[in-house]
């Protein structure tokens, strides 16, 4: 399965295409890297069909050198369990805007490289039962 990634202008107009678990440690080290000396890490955008930008399930991935979230966009739509208790909001760039992310939705970057990878080994489809991921209620 390939997976098509979109993080910024070059990769909008030629996304990423990643099949491999190195190719996505190399996309999540790109995006770090695309907001080094930036005030907010960098969003990106993941589908599973590098042939069909629509296709669903998709995510949406913030990735910061030390943490980020993961927003499944399906039915029903799942983000990044982070601490319950946490309020308030974190800003990640998305495409050049700021975009406010709950902070009970910001995890450990290890969390979102597990669920990125289930994401990539299981077809694009998430087990049910992840436990890094919880539907999002609000």
């Amino acid at each position: 399965m390939t997976l098509r990634a979109v993080f910024d202008f070059e990769s909008g107009r030629s996304p990423l295409l990643v099949s491999t678990h190195d190719e996505l440690s190399e996309l999540v080290a790109r995006v770090i890297a695309l907001s080094e000396g930036e005030t907010i890490p960098s969003i990106v955008e993941i589908g599973v069909d590098a042939e069909n930008p629509y296709a669903f399930p998709a995510l949406q991935a913030g990735i910061g050198p030390e943490s980020g979230f993961v927003y499944e966009l399906w039915n029903p739509s799942r983000a990044t369990a982070g601490d319950p208790e946490a309020g308030g909001t974190v800003l990640f760039d998305y495409s050049a805007h700021a975009q406010e992310i709950p902070a009970r939705h910001v995890v450990p970057l290890s969390t979102v490289r597990s669920v990125l990878t289930a994401y990539l080994d299981h077809g694009g489809f998430i087990p049910a039962d992840f436990p890094a991921l919880q539907v999002v209620e609000d």
